[in-house]
């Protein structure tokens, strides 16, 4: 017998995420039924985002099939002709029933048995942290473009997934530097945006000075949770001859701006180190840097070594800041990047530095990102560099 299911919801960015997330749980067999806009996160009303609730209803085919022979059955038949048209009907449902049992045990067999080259892949790209949609994006373009006699050669499934790999990295264009250029690094705490900051800083002065200029350039904090914020980046400013001040609240930073910005050729601001949770400090914090025609370039810092679930979170609660791109921060610390790659590829962000070490002089440990970086680091991929290198290019 047929019975209604009930009503149940899930809260999304939008429509196609939740018509995404749901087939991905219960194929053709959900109905959305309803929708709902709704405000979620954010402090006193401040960097609060826009989701979707989705109602709806999960049926099986078997619900459907019920469906159908109850409301044919509910027909009262007026004739011995009617009676028989009745229960032809019924017959063919219960035909079409079975037909779709038996095609569907005959999938749950079929997929049982992977071929031993995906099998091979998705080992490799679980033992280098790429997450489990990422893992399935790849699964899905190897059976599309692999006939199952080509996948009995597995180093060339393999050669075609590290190209697929580095296709996916999207790498930041290098900025255009106009005077006075403003950079800021965001991130949570712990990262190393202080560091970065200073690397960056140092990477700018080595660029202009192959090209012969010289160039003054001013460091702002508005740390002011850390003990010893203020004085780190002191002992940088006097390492670098660079000027160092602190600002804590808008009128601060914008007061400063406008004091140094015909003078300076660039502008370094750092900032305090919040929890991608912390809605109150975060608010607190954008409000802060919200200075009328600075216009700065936003970097996002984030940990190598973090999980991909957190970087998610990191990156969804970071976002009403307006980063361009991500820089990665302690390399040096993580074997694997198949986490960085599986985030930045499904949240369509780009790369535009990765860093290693604490050493400063020489700006060593700071480097533009390139797809060819990502990938040497594959572990047990077997990686024809001169092949990655000839297709994604070098610096």
């Amino acid at each position: 017998m047929y019975t209604e299911k009930p009503l149940q919801s899930i809260t999304v960015k939008n429509i196609q995420e939740a018509r995404s997330v749901l087939y991905g749980k219960f194929g053709h067999t959900y109905n959305i039924i309803k929708t709902k806009p709704v405000l979620k996160g954010g402090f006193l009303g401040f960097c609060q985002k826009e989701y979707l609730t989705v109602y709806y209803q999960v049926q099986s085919e078997e619900d459907t099939f019920a469906k159908n022979r109850e409301e044919i059955l509910k027909k009262t038949p007026t004739s011995t002709l009617e009676s028989v048209l009745i229960k032809s009907e019924l017959d063919q449902l219960d035909s079409k029933m079975n037909e779709l049992l038996q095609k569907m045990n005959d999938s749950s067999n079929t997929s049982s048995e992977t071929h031993k080259s995906i099998s091979r892949i998705e080992e490799l790209l679980d033992r280098n942290e790429f997450s489990l949609k990422y893992i399935n994006y790849i699964k899905d373009k190897i059976k599309k473009s692999f006939s199952l006699e080509e996948l009995e050669d597995f180093d060339i499934v393999q050669r075609k997934v590290v190209d697929w790999i580095g296709e996916s990295i999207n790498i930041a264009q290098e900025q255009v530097f106009r005077k006075p250029y403003v950079g800021i690094i965001v991130g949570p705490t712990g990262v190393g945006k202080t560091t970065t900051l200073v690397k960056l800083a140092v990477q700018y002065i080595l660029k202009n000075k192959e090209q012969g200029r010289k160039v003054d350039i001013c460091f702002i904090t508005i740390d002011s949770m850390r003990v010893g914020a203020f004085e780190q980046l002191a002992r940088f400013g006097d390492l670098l001859n660079i000027t160092v001040k602190k600002a804590e609240k808008a009128e601060d930073v914008k007061f400063i701006y406008e004091e140094v910005k015909s003078a300076v050729d660039a502008i370094f601001i750092d900032t305090s180190g919040y929890s991608p949770n912390d809605a109150e400090h975060l608010g607190a914090m954008k409000m802060t840097l919200s200075v009328q025609g600075m216009n700065p370039d936003v970097y996002l810092a984030v940990c190598a070594s973090t999980k991909a679930r957190d970087i998610e979170n990191i990156m969804r609660n970071y976002e009403p800041f307006g980063y361009k791109s991500v820089i990665i921060t302690k390399c040096d610390e993580s074997e694997q990047y198949g986490n960085i790659i599986s985030v930045l590829f499904d949240s369509h962000k780009s790369v535009s530095y990765i860093t290693n070490g604490q050493q400063i002089a020489q700006g060593k440990c700071i480097k533009r990102a390139e797809v060819v970086d990502f990938l040497v680091r594959l572990e047990d991929f077997q990686v024809d560099r001169i092949h990655i290198e000839d297709k994604f290019g070098v610096n």
